[in-house]
């Protein structure tokens, strides 16, 4: 072999390992970004929206009426007599449907018979935490529920 065949064998690998060298540092930068996104991603402000529900007259105390939140869930608004609650219909028990019974004065999940008060606390049965609660307002005599932002 004589000295060019060598230079051109020794440029050519030398070219070679720089391109895997390179490839391999930015899978690695890639797979580091990634996993540091996995490990701790960015916390976004929550962004909140107030949904009307209702004018405040048309829900006596004792009733409660129910909408569909921004994802679908329906929440319950509810006069207990000293203001709204607005909580959210699924027991935190199993995940059944809660209704307001207003004879009771409580919401009512015909799973395992567990009870929340009108704030939505347990007051009965194996719910192990009280009903998801939203933030109510009201304006002008209307009723709005403040829900987060899909």
């Amino acid at each position: 072999m004589d000295n060019s065949e060598k230079d051109k064998n020794s440029r050519r690998d030398f070219l070679s390992s720089t391109l895997m060298g390179v490839g391999l540092v930015a899978s690695y930068g890639v797979a580091t970004y990634y996993a540091t996104q996995f490990v701790a991603p960015e916390n976004k402000e929550k962004v909140f929206r107030s949904i009307y529900v209702s004018p405040e007259k048309n829900i006596p105390v004792g009733v409660s009426k129910t909408i569909t939140d921004l994802k679908g869930r329906k929440i319950s608004i509810t006069n207990t007599g000293s203001g709204f609650t607005a909580l959210s219909t699924v027991c935190t028990h199993l995940g059944c449907k809660v209704h307001w019974e207003g004879s009771k004065n409580a919401f009512y999940c015909p799973c395992h018979e567990g009870f929340f008060d009108s704030d939505g606390n347990v007051s009965q049965g194996p719910p192990p935490r009280p009903l998801d609660k939203y933030e109510v307002e009201l304006i002008d005599g209307n009723i709005f529920v403040k829900i987060e932002e899909v």
